[in-house]
């Protein structure tokens, strides 16, 4: 603007020229300075800021924090609005009828109606534990009972002892003289668990689902009731209902259900319609796990891991990890026996709701990108990007009747595993696989050959054609096919004799292709598993390959190599670690996708609850989703006087298990007295350990920021200049305000170096309001005595308030500007 109008003023005459490039040029002048001290505004990315003025954010990236939401409208209180009976409204159900999928393929999908096919089979079997194998080696011993014991060690250097896993819940245990009435409920529940599985792609299966649960909870069906009440807590149900959630939990309670009691448990953690009890919930929490609860385990190995109100452990952790651990690998066992691959299990994306927002505003959500999914509306399972876009899948369903094997393969595998929001359809699956297997593709005849080697009811199995393709696979070097065919000679499977060297010769061609399931196949082996010569080393080597490609069953069996020292020196912390991500990736993490798609359909509540509950079970993207969602503010089940300091525990707990950004936050609460008292020194605390474990710009521009201002900190320009620097070298999205910022700092340093000229003091001193040019001297308040040379006041030359002084004198100037071009035009 200021350069516009100054070439008007050139067609001026030549003396009035002079006068009005010299009140132009202190325009500028005053601007500039008023500009870079609006965007310091003197705090460091205040998330209280409701105008947004501040060019720092809270995570990886220096963004704006006009996000972040400090108090809510209304505080609500919980209400009961919960219907008076259980049973909601009848709802037609009829499976044949009811449609799920979301592709709309008809007319363009080719007739495959009449086509046989069988069922999934698996890429490898799932043998015995390691922990099995070596039982007789005096590694591992069973208690007299049967029963879990904790991966006991009574001295240093002796191996620990592993108990087997032999009691089964009394919940599983069926009665062989059920009335009718109970072995209808019986199946109203697992029709009702079908559709259940279906909920995170289909969201209207959840409704029929929770119908089915109300009819089967009406016959008295345990597990119903159990579902029903944890629907009615978090919102899966019909309604949402603090109070009768408590109810129907405390019902179970009274009859021992473990299930119940993790319910009390969590409610009374929480504070959920009861006051906070750590007591209460860890009576409860641990009556719990004793029954064999897997979430009451889990959250009773998270308190024990990070000592949550019980005295740290980590063997106790670890017993607890391990539970839960055996019983999800037990879980991807026979999925993989049923079904195939063990790397696929369901599909979650830990969504963290923070970085999500960063990346959609402030300064720099510009430059991110990124949204809820590619397919449209969250109330679809199309959540999170992992359901593929409607156009992408036609390109597909194109270029596959162009005969691409390529697409051919790639529409097989979708329809095959059911995956990215498209049904699973093994008629579909079998009709590709076989037009790609026709153009010669090794991986559509790897499948194909597993399929006629399995067979199933509809299609009798036909080894010989199944072996001849998948030995046609092999020798093409495809490592489906080398995996699958190494299976068949290591089991006999097909006709062949069992040939245990030829199987591990082609496990190992595929190994080396870098294929998962043949990576774990050949780490039990080398456990000693059929008959095999034991070699833990190269064991713990595959079984390290196949874990650094997501291998479930992978970390399950490295954990165990490390809970009893086999091939590895024991060590309790590493196989906690694993065992606790081995139990985090059981079916319940599907809840991730639940509270997600909830938070984006405006069902806060629901997605705060649930998200608490994943928290309780020690998930630090939940812990970190808690907090967020608490500083924005949007709950109405929680006291808006609570929100910081809740807030506040959560972003601890997240940051202690790694999370740069709740570091940040937990620096940002320390140091605007948010849910605790304004503290310097723990804000800096927080900051350094972003900074230098992290690498975080954030924590370094913020250690910039403090060093500049002297804010528990001894004032160091040079200090704040290099931590500006480092942030700039740390994140290209930290450049544009680390440049500001250093243009401010370089304003000021030679504000320092001219304040050694007498007419500078004296106008500083009329700044101000000193009597003395000592005045201006900085002043330091000790904060406390572990930090005697900080102090709590920015230094002397951020005393002048620019924007009290360079507004008026701007708004002065430019009615002078405005006079004199008035002037100049007569």
């Amino acid at each position: 603007m200021c350069i516009g109008i100054f070439m008007m003023g050139s067609r001026q005459d030549r003396n009035s020229k002079l006068g009005y490039r010299l009140i132009i040029f202190l325009s500028a002048f005053v601007f500039t300075i008023l500009s870079v001290e609006c965007i310091s505004n003197k705090n460091i990315g205040n998330i209280n800021d409701p105008e947004g003025d501040n060019v720092r954010g809270d995570s990886g990236s220096i963004s704006s924090n006009s996000d972040a939401r400090q108090a809510v409208k209304n505080n609500v209180k919980e209400t009961d609005t919960a219907p008076t009976k259980r049973l909601p409204p009848k709802v037609n159900f009829n499976q044949k009828d009811t449609q799920f999928n979301l592709r709309n393929t008809e007319g363009s999908q080719p007739d495959v109606k009449n086509v046989d096919i069988p069922e999934k089979s698996t890429h490898s079997s799932a043998d015995s534990s390691p922990v099995d194998e070596v039982k007789n080696k005096e590694h591992i011993h069973s208690d007299e009972h049967g029963s879990d014991r904790p991966f006991n060690v009574k001295k240093e250097d002796q191996s620990p002892e592993v108990a087997d896993d032999a009691s089964e819940s009394s919940d599983q245990v069926l009665n062989p003289h059920k009335s009718s009435k109970q072995s209808g409920a019986q199946r109203i529940y697992d029709e009702g668990m079908k559709l259940l599985l279906e909920a995170d792609e289909h969201p209207q299966a959840r409704a029929l689902a929770y119908q089915l649960f109300y009819e089967a909870a009406e016959l008295g069906h345990v597990g119903a009731r159990e579902w029903v009440a944890l629907g009615t807590l978090t919102g899966w149900g019909f309604y949402q209902s603090m109070p009768k959630a408590h109810s129907e939990f405390a019902q179970l309670a009274q009859q021992g259900n473990p299930r119940g009691q993790f319910g009390l448990g969590f409610m009374h953690a929480n504070g959920l319609f009861v006051n906070i009890s750590v007591p209460h919930a860890l009576v409860y929490l641990t009556f719990s796990a004793l029954g064999g609860d897997e979430l009451a385990e889990m959250a009773m190995g998270y308190r024990h891991w990070t000592g949550l109100g019980l005295q740290e452990s980590c063997e106790s952790a670890l017993t607890y990890y391990y539970r839960v651990a055996k019983k999800v690998a037990k879980e991807i066992s026979d999925r993989a026996l049923a079904s195939g691959s063990t790397i696929l299990g369901p599909m979650v994306r830990r969504a963290r709701l923070l970085d999500e927002a960063d990346s959609h505003g402030g300064l720099f959500g510009l430059f991110g990108g990124g949204g809820i999914g590619r397919a449209g509306s969250v109330g679809e399972a199309v959540v999170g990007g992992l359901v593929m876009n409607d156009d992408l899948f036609q390109y597909y369903q194109f270029m596959a009747d162009k005969k691409n094997d390529s697409a051919q393969v790639g529409l097989g595998q979708l329809y095959y595993h059911g995956r990215h929001g498209v049904e699973k359809d093994y008629q579909k699956a079998y009709y590709y696989f076989t037009l790609a297997a026709e153009n010669g593709n090794a991986l559509a005849k790897a499948y194909l050959g597993e399929i006629y080697l399995n067979g199933n009811e509809r299609l009798q199995a036909n080894p010989e054609k199944g072996l001849k393709l998948l030995r046609e696979s092999a020798d093409e070097d495809n490592p489906l096919g080398q995996t699958t065919l190494a299976m068949a000679y290591l089991h006999g499977r097909g006709g062949l004799s069992p040939n245990p060297l030829k199987a591990m010769e082609l496990l190992i061609r595929a190994a080396d292709h870098g294929w998962a399931e043949a990576q774990l196949a050949l780490g039990r082996l080398f456990m000693g598993t059929l008959g095999m010569k034991a070699d833990f080393k190269l064991a713990l080597k595959y079984f390290t390959l196949a874990s650094q490609q997501g291998n479930t069953l992978a970390f399950f069996y490295l954990g165990e190599m490390h809970a009893t020292g086999v091939g590895v020196l024991r060590s309790c912390t590493t196989a906690t670690e694993l065992f606790k991500n081995v139990a985090e990736r059981g079916s319940w993490s599907r809840w991730f996708m639940s509270a997600y798609a909830a938070y984006h359909a405006q069902r806060y509540d629901e997605a705060f609850i649930t998200y608490q509950l994943l928290a309780e079970l020690g998930y630090e993207v939940a812990q970190s989703n808690v907090a967020y969602m608490l500083e924005e503010g949007k709950i109405t089940i929680v006291n808006k006087s609570d929100f910081h300091s809740r807030a506040l525990t959560h972003w601890q707990r997240s940051a202690a298990q790694g999370s740069s950004s709740s570091r940040i936050k937990l620096g940002d609460y320390h140091y605007y007295g948010l849910g605790t008292e304004v503290n310097y020194a723990k804000a800096i605390q927080h900051y350094r350990i972003a900074s230098e474990l992290h690498r975080n710009s954030q924590a370094m521009f913020n250690l910039a920021y403090m060093h500049e201002q002297g804010l528990g900190l001894k004032p160091d320009i040079h200090l704040a200049k290099r931590y500006y620097d480092m942030a700039a070298e740390a994140s290209l999205d930290a450049k544009i305000p680390v440049n500001l910022a250093l243009a401010r700092l370089s304003i000021y340093f030679g504000s320092d170096y001219l304040r050694e000229f007498g007419l500078v003091k004296s106008i500083q001193r009329l700044w101000n309001g000193a009597s003395s040019p000592s005045s201006a001297t900085p002043t330091t308040t000790p904060m406390d005595p572990s930090t005697p040379e900080t102090k709590t006041t920015p230094t002397s030359y951020m005393k002048m308030d620019w924007d009290y002084y360079a507004i008026p004198i701007m708004a002065g100037l430019l009615l002078v500007l405005l006079f004199y071009l008035r002037q100049a035009r007569r």
